[in-house]
């Protein structure tokens, strides 16, 4: 059976497009779009940030989008649980081995707070959806993180019925409102402005870095730059120039 992987090298190649081509298109940096293909999801940093640049390669390739995740699905999902599962297993060791009895009276106990909990956190879920700002997470770039190509991978979640822009340019959200892109930097201070708004026009209210940070610019020397992130939360990266 043909991989994803085997898939999209296929159409890569058929289109006559080198890796280079695609990444000047979807700003998804070689090194990814490689490991796309040579299906090596190690390099990824969680299952998010597969699956988003998986989506915008199929696209732009003109494949099935809905097919080719569900391959992916199929193929590669089982690497990122076991990678989970390892991990808790480090972390809480003694939990693999803990028995647990249940009763009937724990049972009926247990559907009963379940349900009452589902009915209050519907309830708080729709005064969220329709009084306040939509929820927006960054997962990536992380405090500190350190640049050396000039593109920063850019990952995280907001509302599924929500609008996200970064810098005023609107980015396509996946199924489960996740999103996953890459941001070109230039020399100097960058600032990644984040807004999500929902269909009320409420809108995630912006969290600028002090602005000391901005003096900051003057001293970095050349080939470096610094990025603001605005929104919530703040991080801040660095870009360093390659070695020659």
């Amino acid at each position: 059976m043909t991989s994803v992987g085997e898939i999209l090298s296929g159409a890569r190649e058929n289109k006559r497009l080198t890796l280079d081509d695609i990444h000047k298109f979807t700003k998804i940096h070689p090194r990814y779009l490689k490991a796309l293909e040579a299906g090596d999801y190690e390099i990824f940093s969680n299952r998010i940030h597969a699956k988003g640049f998986l989506k915008i390669y199929s696209e732009f390739l003109g494949l099935n989008v809905d097919q080719m995740l569900a391959f992916w699905r199929r193929e590669y999902e089982k690497v990122f649980e076991n990678r989970e599962q390892a991990l808790t297993k480090k972390v809480l060791p003694g939990l693999t081995n803990t028995r647990v009895f249940f009763t009937p009276a724990h049972l009926v106990g247990g559907v009963v707070f379940v349900l009452i909990l589902g009915f209050f956190a519907y309830l708080f879920y729709q005064y969220k959806s329709y009084s306040g700002a939509p929820e927006l997470q960054i997962y990536s770039p992380q405090n500190s993180v350190v640049v050396t190509n000039g593109l920063v991978d850019v990952t995280g979640k907001t509302d599924l019925d929500a609008i996200l822009l970064i810098n005023n340019q609107r980015v396509i959200l996946n199924t489960d409102g996740s999103f996953a892109t890459s941001i070109k930097l230039n020399e100097g201070l960058n600032t990644l402005n984040f807004k999500s708004v929902n269909k009320l026009g409420r809108e995630t209210p912006p969290h600028p870095l002090p602005h000391r940070v901005d003096s900051l610019a003057a001293f970095l020397p050349t080939g470096r730059c610094r990025l603001r992130v605005c929104g919530d939360p703040m991080r801040t990266t660095r870009r360093t120039p390659s070695p020659p």
